[in-house]
């Protein structure tokens, strides 16, 4: 698989990057005490292992352009990376990044602190609360 990184503007790069290149790309908006986080997130990801982003309230499952978002994360904390993106054709799109930040289980929430998109519910700053 081969990702493209949808940046802020809502351009995509390219070409599709494997995931050696994406990680050197992410690491550019992150610090160094998050890096092996990105790097197990990236692995997740690319290894098929992306959880489906559920909310509590309807509609249930998190959409972005007509795909099913899907997540990988990695880390507590300070240290933690979550990326979001979709999968389509062979290729992952990634959109969002950011960190998990703690609430009561069974709730899980993000904080889209590292980048998102200009608008919408994945926008940068945005929470993603999951059920």
């Amino acid at each position: 698989m081969l990702m493209v990184i949808m940046k802020r503007d809502g351009t995509l790069t390219k070409p599709p990057m494997a995931q050696a290149q994406a990680n050197n790309y992410l690491k550019n908006l992150i610090t160094a005490n998050r890096y092996a986080s990105l790097s197990q997130a990236l692995n997740d990801t690319f290894d098929g292992k992306g959880k489906a982003t559920t909310r509590e309230k309807p509609p249930k499952d998190y959409l972005f352009n007509g795909h099913p978002v899907l997540h990988a994360s990695s880390g507590d904390g300070q240290q933690s990376v979550s990326l979001f993106f979709y999968e389509s054709a062979g290729t992952i799109t990634l959109f969002a990044m950011g960190a998990h930040q703690d609430l009561p289980k069974p709730k899980v929430r993000y904080k889209l602190v590292d980048y998102g998109q200009p608008q919408g519910e994945f926008q940068e700053d945005a929470d993603i609360i999951l059920k």
